[in-house]
């Protein structure tokens, strides 16, 4: 069983709890700078994952306030698409999140065995991350790091939105001009400018670029982390189909989602599914298999 992956450095002088409060903490799913996530079990028997400040991070105001603010987000949010936050608090003077377990890989760790899957599985992984997208955004909350890395495949059937830690939420903030959030390979031009106007429509261009790098095996854009920055505000993308074979509804719903002005992409995660459903449709050229049909459907 696994849930956050155990993408962080070591830390060489971590010290793995073995209790908090009622929780046992059986195994070190993964460590961070500032937390680290345990699987753990509740004195009931049930299984979940508990994630977990440092102690040395407990001294840091603004660490402090992030992982209350990603706690008190994930808590409001219920969505079969986004991971389930079950309760937060503190024991023995430690922040602690508890979430819903998760078995399967991330995304980014199904496309590093396979490098590309077919244009079936990227649509399915494409509607149900526009549909978790459509309800966050209904919430007035934008993720702002929609990327293979933070979607898990629970099962390799449903994907599930995960690390909120970037996230806005414009019910009671607002982005900070200048400041660059996320992940640049995955950024929206608006977000690599640093401007201080960002909805979900940046959200979309992210799971455009997402569905881009499942379907052709690749990112639109590579280079230093500047070079992709700008690429990301002025290059228009290489068209999919000039790497493999890619339908034209598909490749058409990626590029929208890839446009560069906000207005011209899709408006909504339900408009994205609505096109990549007729994307579904279409059928493929006869020496084309529809490899891995069925695949992420849980029916």
């Amino acid at each position: 069983m696994a849930t956050l992956p155990q993408r962080y450095a070591t830390q060489p002088q971590f010290k793995p709890l073995r209790q908090l409060g009622p929780y046992q903490l059986d195994a070190v799913l993964g460590i961070g700078a500032t937390a680290a996530v345990y699987r753990t079990r509740r004195s009931n028997g049930q299984v979940l994952a508990l994630k977990v400040l440092h102690q040395e991070a407990m001294n840091d105001a603004p660490v402090r306030s992030a992982f209350q603010r990603e706690a008190r987000l994930l808590l409001k949010l219920r969505h079969p698409g986004i991971i389930t936050a079950l309760e937060s608090g503190q024991f023995d003077g430690r922040f602690y999140l508890a979430l819903a377990l998760v078995d399967g890989p991330t995304l980014d760790e199904f496309l590093g065995q396979t490098k590309k899957v077919g244009e079936q599985v990227t649509i399915d992984v494409g509607v149900q991350v526009a549909a978790a997208l459509h309800y966050l955004h209904e919430q007035n909350v934008v993720h702002r790091d929609i990327k293979p890395a933070n979607i898990l495949l629970q099962n390799q059937r449903r994907a599930i939105l995960f690390d909120f830690g970037a996230a806005l939420d414009r019910n009671t903030e607002q982005a900070i001009p200048g400041e660059v959030f996320g992940t640049p390979a995955f950024l929206a031009p608006e977000q690599a400018r640093g401007d201080a106007q960002i909805d979900g429509r940046a959200d979309i261009y992210a799971l455009g670029i997402t569905l881009y790098r499942m379907v052709t095996g690749r990112k639109p854009f590579y280079g230093s982390r500047l070079e992709v920055l700008e690429a990301q505000i002025l290059t228009p993308p290489p068209r999919p189909s000039s790497f493999c074979y890619v339908s034209p509804e598909l490749e058409a719903a990626i590029l929208r989602a890839l446009a560069k002005d906000p207005a011209q992409r899709f408006q909504s995660g339900a408009e994205m599914a609505a096109a990549l459903e007729v994307a579904r449709r279409a059928e493929p050229p006869p020496e084309l298999p529809r490899r891995l049909l069925g695949w992420l459907r849980g029916g």
